[in-house]
């Protein structure tokens, strides 16, 4: 499966240190953050067909609108949220670590769950403007399914779906 995004764009795009090292965004994160972020509210027809287009680097039109304006910036702030605490906290044969470098002090369990909450908060307000988007122009998204998009019928409140 192509990414919808690089760990360097995520980085230029999401972080406010560009000096982070992108091999702390595994391909497998980003992977799994457009299966359980992006493909839920797309649904599974017009996901399969942005992911069919996207691995053919030929998106259509309409399909290239909604990746360009909402995809890809919405992928930044979510792969940010799912791999914020692995790169504050390493799991490693030593245990689990906090991070740390030389000329830095070490954020607190609620700087943490703080920058994951206005990462996710980031990420699900895009993804509100694109499922008004679509539902604005259905027409043009013939395998768009509004019953099965989870924001039609789901609350969200600190990060928690209900």
């Amino acid at each position: 499966m192509a990414q919808f995004v690089t760990a360097q764009q995520v980085i230029d795009n999401s972080f406010s240190s560009t000096n982070t090292d992108p091999n702390f965004i595994k391909t497998t994160s980003i992977e799994q953050t457009q299966l359980k972020h992006i493909k839920p509210v797309l649904t599974e027809d017009l996901y399969d067909l942005i992911v069919t287009e996207n691995n053919a680097s030929s998106l259509s039109a309409v399909n290239q609108t909604i990746f360009d304006t909402y995809i890809v910036p919405a992928m930044y702030w979510f792969v940010k949220h799912d791999v914020n605490l692995d790169i504050a906290i390493k799991s490693n044969s030593k245990g689990v670590n906090r991070s740390f470098g030389n000329f830095s002090e070490q954020g607190t369990n609620t700087d943490v769950s703080h920058t994951m909450e206005v990462a996710f908060s980031n990420g699900l307000k895009i993804l509100e403007r694109m499922t008004e988007y679509i539902h604005d122009n259905e027409s043009d998204y013939p395998t768009y399914n509004r019953g099965e998009n989870v924001l039609n019928d789901v609350s969200y409140r600190g990060g928690i779906i209900y």
